[in-house]
């Protein structure tokens, strides 16, 4: 009887382990989904810049901006981005064009750590009588509406913004 009691306290041993062993990963996914959460919803995203050059008969439409993960989480990745250019004239909206910029897929966000990206997009200037040179001289007013892509262990998601910055100044 005792070899057969030993084996059956055995048992229970490795069964209680891994209970244990088990409730640890749950702890831990449930952590690290708590974490994924917050940072979704406090990434930021920035447009630095939309800046906008004569090249030969086009238009070349630069928008540099930027992505940071305030958060503590360090398992965030960017994945993507795609912007759709509205021009805004006298109240009224113009759709210039989409540009899908993909920087090298799945890039880490760590905390606290800016990222800055350019996604460039070129315009025929006989496409749009907005593409006056006093209006370029004088910046001109865009929505840019901006879908990003995210990466995480756990899942992808993405996140759809509206800006409205106005075109620098080209110097």
């Amino acid at each position: 009887m005792g070899n057969s009691e030993g084996r059956l306290r055995l048992l229970g041993y490795i069964f209680a382990a891994s209970i244990l062993v088990s409730s640890g990963f749950l702890v831990m996914n449930f952590v690290d989904y708590i974490g994924l959460l917050n940072s979704m919803k406090m990434v930021e995203f920035s447009i630095d810049d939309v800046a906008t050059r004569p090249v030969g008969d086009d238009i070349q439409i630069v928008v540099t901006f930027t992505v940071v993960n305030p958060t503590s989480y360090t398992r965030l990745k960017f994945s993507s981005l795609q912007c759709q250019l509205y021009l805004i004239t006298d109240g009224d909206e113009g759709y210039i064009g989409v540009t899908a910029y993909a920087p090298p897929v799945d890039i880490p966000l760590r905390p606290a750590e800016e990222r800055s990206y350019t996604a460039t997009l070129t315009v025929s200037r006989s496409l749009s009588s907005y593409f006056s040179d006093e209006s370029m001289e004088s910046g001109l007013s865009w929505r840019v509406r901006c879908v990003i892509h995210f990466w995480t262990p756990i899942r992808k998601y993405y996140q759809t913004l509206n800006f409205y910055p106005t075109s620098s100044v080209p110097t």
